[in-house]
């Protein structure tokens, strides 16, 4: 009966373990590819790769905003099943112009796959912002993180594998994009079969997460707009604009510069590397000996933020080194080549540390500001909308040939920023705990529990009330800037 309980769909780390599974599936198999610079392609194709993949960002960004408030109308199992269908034919689209040199299918699977990403995204979002209490918000954004990063090991192995041999500067092989596009299918039953509507999620100790009320598309609609002026999200909008920006920089260094076994290998190494620093994060975001959930955030935002600083400064040495550049002449260096691939290869694992990490911790700092899931939903279009964005610029400036070195500063600039962003934020905008100041979110017994042994919450017949609930929302409101 007790392993029943823990089995049912209905709980609430099952579904976040669910839709961890879908993300395994999807953008695993695509960071895999898009790792490998090129779409997996000749260097010849990255010019293409580069546009293609910009206009995913750019119809994603803006879908997202789009699906933060048709969430809760479409539920997430509808969100998730449109989510899963544009990933198998963006690698399709890659398949088909890297052997045709025919450029049409791809730039409408771009198109496609930015709409229906949008779904996908901002439904995972939401699901790991919502979903936990406050103690495992960072086990569930952690747990997306690692079977994400799972999935791109899994595809960058299968590319490594296929390749191992391929010295020269070619394209993958069809196998390793038929064993895509098979594993990228299967996330549609996954969202058909296991994922239920928020309603019906119910935690261990036998309560909802919240109480879910109908509202119309227009109140849906000022919802988002009134989180988007929201002070701590426009603050927050550095950091989640760069979170993702590792990605379409490293991509073309790694295309312009190695054979394919080298590409393959390095972009093994940044996926392999996230799959161990989300739950290594998880000990300092959800650490129980720590009582302060801002000193975890700042512990956080510490480590990723150093981390993603040294790196991107380590990779505009090397550049500057090696004499790399937009406009160069693509090079096949091989990892036998020491001098030359020793340094990147480093530089690649704090970008792999930094694509994760950062994120991560962005993410934690954007789910500890409420525990309302209808808010929470717009947060997740918002979160999507700016990390779209800066995704759109770095493959953009990949595109128009912006030197590497000018790449590289602009993150460096913004990942500085944007870790003295999130510890504001931290420091002046998150409280403690969000429990009891949220009228329609279902305080866990054992926090209630714990409020009434401390005299917080007094029983008074029938009903209960909190001693201290106009402290609590003046407390709110000087956080929330309102």
């Amino acid at each position: 009966m007790a392993l029943n309980k823990k089995l049912r769909l209905t709980r609430p780390f099952n579904q976040n373990f669910a839709v961890a599974c879908m993300l395994f599936c999807l953008p695993g198999m695509y960071n895999a590819i898009t790792g490998l610079g090129a779409g997996g392609g000749k260097p010849s194709s990255l010019e293409v790769a580069n546009n293609v993949n910009a206009i995913i960002y750019v119809f994603l960004g803006f879908g997202s905003l789009v699906v933060g408030f048709l969430l809760n109308k479409l539920t997430p199992k509808v969100c998730l099943m449109i989510g899963a269908t544009g990933y198998p034919l963006y690698i399709g689209g890659l398949w088909y112009y890297d052997r045709s040199g025919n450029q049409w299918f791809v730039y409408l699977a771009g198109v496609l796959n930015g709409i229906s990403g949008a779904f996908l995204w901002v439904t995972a979002a939401f699901v790991q912002f919502s979903y936990p209490e406050e103690k495992n918000k960072g086990l569930y954004i952690s747990m997306q993180w690692a079977m994400r990063s799972v999935g791109a090991t899994c595809g960058s192995f299968i590319a490594f594998g296929a390749n191992f041999h391929a010295t020269k500067a070619v394209g993958v092989s069809t196998p390793v994009y038929v064993a895509f596009i098979l594993i990228q299918s299967v996330a549609f039953f996954i969202a058909l079969f296991c994922i239920v509507d928020p309603e019906r999620i119910v935690r261990d100790d036998g309560t909802h997460i919240a109480i879910f009320q109908k509202v119309g598309i227009v109140q849906e609609i000022k919802g988002l707009c009134k989180a988007a002026i929201d002070t701590r999200y426009i603050i927050l909008a550095i950091p989640m604009f760069c979170c993702e920006m590792a990605l379409g920089l490293l991509s073309s260094v790694n295309s312009r510069s190695f054979n394919l076994r080298t590409r393959a290998l390095n972009n093994l190494s940044f996926n392999m590397i996230q799959m161990f620093l989300p739950p290594l994060l998880t000990l300092i975001l959800d650490n129980k000996y720590i009582n302060s959930r801002r000193a975890r955030g700042y512990m956080g935002v510490a480590l990723t933020g150093t981390i993603a600083s040294g790196g991107a400064a380590g990779l505009i040495a090397w550049i500057e080194l090696n004499k790399i550049d937009e406009s160069s002449k693509p090079r096949a260096w091989d990892w036998t080549d020491g001098m030359r691939w020793g340094p990147l290869f480093v530089c690649y694992l704090c970008f792999g540390c930094t694509y994760a990490g950062y994120q991560m911790v962005t993410e934690y700092t954007l789910s500890s500001t409420t525990n309302d899931p209808e808010q929470l939903s717009k947060v997740a279009g918002l979160f999507k909308f700016y990390s779209s964005l800066g995704m759109f610029l770095s493959f953009i400036m990949a595109g128009q040939h912006v030197p590497f070195y000018g790449q590289a500063s602009v993150q460096l600039c913004l990942y500085f920023l944007g870790s003295f962003c999130i510890l504001y934020i931290l420091w002046r905008k998150v409280l403690e705990t969000n429990y009891f100041s949220e009228t329609n979110v279902i305080v866990p017994h054992a926090i209630e529990e714990h409020a009434r042994l401390e005299g917080k919450i007094v029983d008074t017949g029938a009903q209960e009330q909190t001693t201290g609930a106009e402290e609590i929302k003046t407390i709110r409101e000087k956080a929330t800037g309102n």
